[in-house]
């Protein structure tokens, strides 16, 4: 009897088509679930956005709550701790003895007494002080001229309706509060008559910086060649106003010298027109467009580690899996590099060269062209760090150069406090006078240099600066660097 082989049944076509359409769907829904992580982040940004649109006040406002955050004041073991020092016998203007006959309690007589010593040091009651200046002119009969006297302390020689003004200290203390302080107009008046008793109208403190402005013109101009021979410059841009234009305010700065600029336009053009054509230090700065301009294409630069930290801290919010593996690395290398600096002096330069090249070698191991990043924003990363490549780690190699940006955007903060406040400026010409007198208030801040006596100094020597900015110290010295990083 014959026996037939059963053969093992084959699936159907039926259930095959069954099987691709389940390994679809669980496709799609693992794609629906990325994105909907996706659409849930950028609803946060968007609502970030709104939020700032509408107050300006908080842009700094945290996305997450934390749990357990930092101490706020000096930590236990860092800094330097110091009390206010005891003044001398010279320094005190009035004793005032608190006697103890007896108890205040219940009038017993008091043993074992003791002495305790208290320094105030407070601002006294402040009384305006009116000066009256008497001059006189003459005719020369050998010239043919009409002259007059002037005394030192006068900063002007008008006379008639004119001849009522303000003095130069109380100009310049009505200029640091409104140009570097970011204190309105309005309050500028209240203070200095609720302090000091003198009534001066907004218009009449404008009017005044107008003029000082026009008479620190010449420092300025020092100012903008000082910050053209510096070996490095810091720059940064934040959004302004004149009237109803949009315009930006610009900062050109380091450790010697600051420059303000009030431009209507965000291009090169303002690069070029501070620092010159031929800028021959390092140009420290963000990514932003501006400063990459094929006209600055043979400048030396640094570009801001601390963006493209804050980028990849992003990135590695928003991926996962594989796609997250290049923001880590990434991240590690900036903070070893980072790391490497503060260890450079304490380093011999055999060893610091050693560490140098081995970052170097990294950094274009991981964003080489050959290397496949299958992540859209891997990928786009990667492209900018490699159109940047040569202006990333050039802060290894010069003492003086910082690895970010962070100096520019300090200086830009009295700025933005201002616009928040003032709402920029309404003409041109102020523009111009808000640009003029902060820079000079915060570079005499910088040097330590006393600034009502520098702008009183100023109004009296009539456009003739003192010499104080003349004599700030310059690093003037083109930077030497390796060969790869020229």
């Amino acid at each position: 009897m014959s026996h037939k082989r059963n053969k093992p049944s084959q699936p159907s076509t039926k259930d095959q088509r069954i099987a691709e359409l389940e390994q679809q769907l669980r496709q799609a829904l693992a794609t629906i679930q990325k994105l909907q992580q996706v659409v849930e982040l950028l609803r946060v940004k968007v609502d970030e956005l709104e939020r700032a649109g509408k107050r300006q006040a908080a842009p700094f406002a945290r996305r997450k709550w934390v749990a357990h955050p930092q101490k706020p004041g000096r930590k236990a073991g860092r800094g330097n701790f110091s009390h206010r020092p005891q003044p001398s016998l010279k320094q005190v203007n009035e004793t005032k003895t608190a006697k103890l006959q007896g108890c205040p309690v219940c009038g017993g007589k008091l043993c074992e007494i003791h002495t305790h010593e208290q320094y105030v040091t407070d601002i006294p009651v402040v009384q305006v002080t009116t000066t009256r200046f008497v001059t006189f002119s003459g005719y020369c009969r050998a010239c043919h001229k009409r002259v007059r006297s002037q005394h030192p302390e006068q900063t002007s020689q008008a006379t008639g309706a004119a001849g009522v003004q303000v003095g130069p200290r109380a100009k310049a203390l009505a200029t640091d509060l409104k140009h570097r302080l970011g204190v309105s107009y309005g309050k500028v008046s209240e203070v200095l008559q609720d302090a000091f008793g003198l009534q001066v109208s907004r218009s009449g403190w404008c009017q005044s910086d107008q003029k000082l402005a026009s008479t620190a013109r010449p420092v300025y101009e020092e100012l903008l060649e000082t910050i053209r021979q510096c070996s490095v410059v810091h720059a940064d841009e934040t959004g302004w106003r004149m009237g109803t234009l949009a315009a930006w305010l610009w900062v050109f700065t380091n450790n010697e010298a600051t420059v303000y600029t009030i431009r209507a336009n965000r291009s090169s053009d303002v690069v070029i027109d501070i620092l010159g054509q031929e800028f021959k230090g390092i140009l420290a700065s963000d990514c932003f467009l501006a400063y990459d301009d094929r006209r600055l294409r043979t400048w030396l630069k640094q570009k801001c580690l601390s963006h493209l930290l804050k980028d990849l801290k992003e990135m590695k919010e928003s991926k996962s899996g594989r796609a997250l593996q290049f923001a880590r690395q990434m991240t590690t290398l900036l903070q070893e590099a980072l790391a490497l600096k503060r260890q450079k002096s304490s380093l011999d330069p055999f060893t610091f060269f050693q560490y140098a090249q081995d970052l170097e070698a990294r950094l274009d191991a991981l964003i080489a062209p050959q290397r496949r990043l299958k992540d859209v924003d891997n990928a786009r990363f990667a492209r900018r760090l490699r159109k940047h490549r040569s202006h990333l780690l050039r802060f290894l190699y010069v003492e003086e150069l910082d690895a970010t940006n962070n100096l520019a955007e300090r200086r830009l903060r009295p700025a933005v406090i201002t616009r928040k406040t003032n709402g920029c400026n309404r003409t041109k010409p102020g523009a111009e006078t808000h640009a003029i007198l902060s820079s000079v208030l915060v570079t005499c801040r910088q040097h330590s240099i006393p600034i009502l006596d520098f702008l009183v100094e100023l109004q009296r020597f009539g456009g003739n600066p003192p010499p104080l900015v003349s004599a700030i110290p310059l690093q003037l010295d083109t930077p030497s660097l390796p060969t790869s990083q020229r």
